[in-house]
């Protein structure tokens, strides 16, 4: 085929799939329309906490309305060369009484067969997740004010309304779904919510025994890890070796650490570890200052990805937003990945809880001097929290040791370059994995990467990942060894 039929082909491509998305848009532009007529005449005739709370009456005015205005423009629109309808009439008239009273686009979804939980992350993102895996669905809402009008019309009956002054709301509502809900200055993106929807129907016997359970698995892509090797310098930060390592964990699935003292670069750290978590999974981040990027902003792509930050108390009376609220908050947003970026008083103890109970990418980091001094450290950040009684150190270790699976240790050293200039360096003294029980007090825990100032560089151990963390890696298709053969290079 001639190459100049082949550019015709891509024009032809680009026309159709731009007259698609301009019909979508008018198909939009006229229920938008609609609805908005409608709205106009059920606000002129109703006081608006009737809207808000709508019993069988309001919603029988506003069905008659909708119905009146909807086949007034359907008896115009051929004559007139309007756009026809976007859907059957009934089904338009059903989609506007759902967008004044209920939960709009969002009631399709939670009736979607084997929908577990639908989440919005602002007016242009929202999400399913199904079959094991998140999918994008086509819905997006006319703007912030529109889409928090619908989630504060569907927690209306509990008597609670999302605001400035309460802008982390946890409620149930109507259907029995279990909704949370997060704004700004608390969210970004904002509004954001999390839906668990309520199952029609448990789960039986025939559920268990009767279905394989791989054919409703989700694929994904082979992992591919970069040669790092490429990259690296002399004197850099990490070596190739321990940065493939660190990814390999980040893949596997494994709870990491940071730790170090102010100005180390914990948090350059964690940025860089949670842009290294795989993009189907939703990542949920808490902050007080909003300063990670784990999935870029602007690349104009969907991430999935929420950030929390905590608020301060104001002098008018508003409530402060902690990071233990928004640890809480984050459990019932459906998190695949949970980042604190820094651990800093009650909040660490729902942190550990979570991570002790299963949950699996989590990443934190804790201002101490070494991985050594977790346990203290994080005694006293209990002493925040709502802890009746006194926690021993051993009972912190096991929290620790049963919570993480791999630390990282930074530290700012005084150093000597190869050329004789001296100061102070950023540097990682050491990685280290956590075997998951406790000795004389401590995690128990041992160093496979070490700094060694002989060579100037981090160095392999000679030491082998724990059984439990190797079968992590094995269920991706990854094996320590590949790090191991990696020595020397």
């Amino acid at each position: 085929m001639p190459a100049g039929e082949f550019f015709q082909d891509d024009v032809d491509g680009v026309l159709a799939e731009a007259r698609r998305a301009s019909a979508a848009r008018d198909r939009r532009n006229v229920l938008r329309g609609l609805t908005e007529q409608v709205r106009q005449r059920v606000v002129e005739t109703l006081p608006a906490n009737r809207l808000m709370h709508p019993d069988d009456e309001v919603e029988r005015m506003v069905r008659h309305v909708a119905d009146e205005v909807v086949g007034g423009y359907a008896a115009q629109a051929v004559a007139r060369g309007w756009d026809p309808l976007p859907r059957p009439r009934e089904e338009v008239v059903r989609r506007i009484v759902a967008e004044i009273l209920g939960l709009g686009p969002v009631e399709d979804l939670l009736g979607m067969e084997g929908v577990e939980d639908v989440v919005i992350n602002g007016p242009r993102e929202v999400y399913v997740y199904r079959g094991g895996r998140w999918d994008r669905v086509p819905v997006e809402f006319e703007s912030e004010e529109a889409l928090l009008r619908m989630l504060n019309r569907a927690i209306a009956p509990t008597g609670r309304q999302v605001s400035p002054m309460e802008p982390v709301v946890d409620a149930v509502i109507p259907g029995g779904h279990r909704i949370n809900v997060v704004m700004a200055p608390c969210a970004e993106p904002s509004p954001c919510a999390a839906i668990r929807v309520r199952r029609r129907q448990g789960i039986t016997i025939r559920d268990l025994l009767g279905r394989n359970v791989f054919d409703a698995m989700m694929e994904v892509p082979r992992f591919r890890v970069p040669d790092y090797t490429r990259m690296a310098v002399p004197g850099s930060m990490f070596t190739a070796q321990a940065l493939t390592f660190l990814h390999y964990a980040v893949l596997a699935g494994m709870n990491v650490v940071v730790v170090g003292a102010t100005g180390v670069g914990k948090t350059s750290v964690l940025g860089v570890l949670g842009q290294m978590i795989p993009e189907w999974l939703r990542i949920v981040v808490i902050e007080d200052t909003r300063e990670l990027n784990m999935r870029p902003a602007d690349d104009g792509l969907p991430h999935n990805c929420v950030y929390f930050t905590t608020r301060l108390g104001g002098l008018e009376g508003t409530p402060p937003v902690t990071q233990a609220d928004l640890v809480r908050a984050a459990l019932r947003q459906r998190p695949d990945a949970l980042t604190l970026g820094e651990a800093r008083g009650g909040e660490v103890l729902d942190l550990l809880k979570a991570l002790c109970t299963g949950h699996r990418n989590g990443l934190t980091s804790v201002h101490a001097e070494s991985v050594s001094e977790l346990v203290p450290r994080l005694k006293m950040m209990f002493q925040e929290a709502d802890v009746r009684t006194e926690v021993r150190d051993e009972t912190v270790a096991e929290w620790i040791a049963r919570a993480f699976h791999v630390g990282v240790a930074l530290e700012v050293a005084l150093a000597t370059s190869p050329d004789g200039r001296m100061g102070r360096v950023r540097r990682v003294a050491e990685i280290v994995e956590f075997s998951g029980h406790v000795e004389g007090g401590q995690p128990a825990r041992q160093t496979l990467f070490r700094y060694d100032e002989q060579v100037g560089r981090l160095v392999r151990q000679n030491v082998y990942l724990t059984p439990q963390k190797e079968q992590m890696l094995a269920a991706i298709g990854l094996s320590y060894r590949d790090v191991v053969e990696m020595d020397g290079r």
